[in-house]
């Protein structure tokens, strides 16, 4: 039995699916059991359970062979300390993954989780490795992901509107962009290999690619200009702020471009075929992006 944390999440969802269209058992994990409904119905075992929940995730984790265990890595807007909320859900996957006696686990982190501090949520989730690292006679799989090219979707406003994309990043910075559903393969997959001891393995996606690159390839699948344009990090702090994110929260994502841009925040391995990722950007744009503009 695999069980599958944040199962209702993209990338618990791509794990789980992979997993059952091999033929595999699984038990699928989430706070709201609505939103499991279509993992049930290929026969996945739904069972609810809060993350942050010691208790109801032991039990999550019981008779279980492998676990894929994700703290929720989506911001919570408005919280006032979303680095103390990163903390009670890791204290409560460790606290369940010591009880549960499962022995094989792979866990979703993130690139620059070898840095403590000076990126962010990413910082929790360097804390998030380094509290479950420490359960005994545990064969873990860390996935350091790149950064999604979902975060793109963020931008189908502006592009639909003005033909441009307005963001903190340098224009020229190489960004190892991954889809989540690559992550979510790449887990499965993690979890039905064999694995001894404590594991790092970056995923890089298919290939870096700048924001200036980014808006030429949407230009290029929707036959029209779009422009790139660079704020300035203090701008996108304090246009958070006026969307109603919290002073916390904003203040952490201020933290990921000054990270980025400076190389704070990079890969740390080579690329290899184990790194790379299937997915191009322009599948992505294609399959993903351009149906979300037009359906909008």
């Amino acid at each position: 039995m695999h069980v599958i944390t944040g199962a209702s999440g993209r990338t618990g969802r791509a794990a789980a699916s992979h997993l059952l269209e091999h033929g595999h058992d699984v038990r699928a994990v989430g706070r709201d059991p609505r939103n499991l409904a279509h993992l049930a119905d290929r026969g996945a075992q739904i069972h609810q359970a809060d993350q942050s929940d010691p208790t109801a995730m032991t039990t999550a984790l019981r008779e279980a062979d492998t676990a894929y265990l994700v703290i929720q890595p989506n911001y919570i807007p408005d919280h006032p300390d979303f680095a103390a909320f990163q903390d009670q859900a890791a204290a409560a996957l460790t606290d369940a993954l010591t009880q549960s006696g499962v022995r094989r686990v792979v866990a979703l982190s993130s690139w620059g989780a070898q840095h403590p501090s000076g990126t962010g949520p990413v910082a929790g989730l360097h804390r998030f490795e380094k509290r479950l690292s420490t359960v005994p006679g545990v064969d873990i799989t860390w996935l350091r992901a790149g950064y999604y090219m979902e975060n793109l979707l963020d931008h189908l406003d502006s592009v639909r509107t003005h033909r441009r994309i307005i963001a903190p990043f340098d224009p020229d910075v190489p960004l190892p962009l991954i889809t989540t559903t690559d992550v979510g393969t790449a887990a499965a997959e993690e979890l039905t290999r064999p694995q001894t001891g404590t594991r790092i393995r970056e995923l890089q996606g298919e290939r870096d690619v700048t924001m200036n690159e980014v808006a030429q390839a949407i230009a290029t699948a929707i036959d029209a200009p779009v422009t790139y344009e660079r704020c300035t990090v203090e701008t996108f702090h304090e246009q958070l702020r006026e969307a109603g994110v919290s002073d916390n929260v904003a203040a952490m994502m201020a933290e990921v471009p000054h990270a980025m841009n400076t190389g704070h925040l990079r890969m740390t391995q080579p690329r290899t075929p184990e790194t790379t990722t299937p997915t191009s950007l322009e599948t992505f744009i294609e399959t993903e992006f351009v149906p979300a503009l037009n359906a909008s």
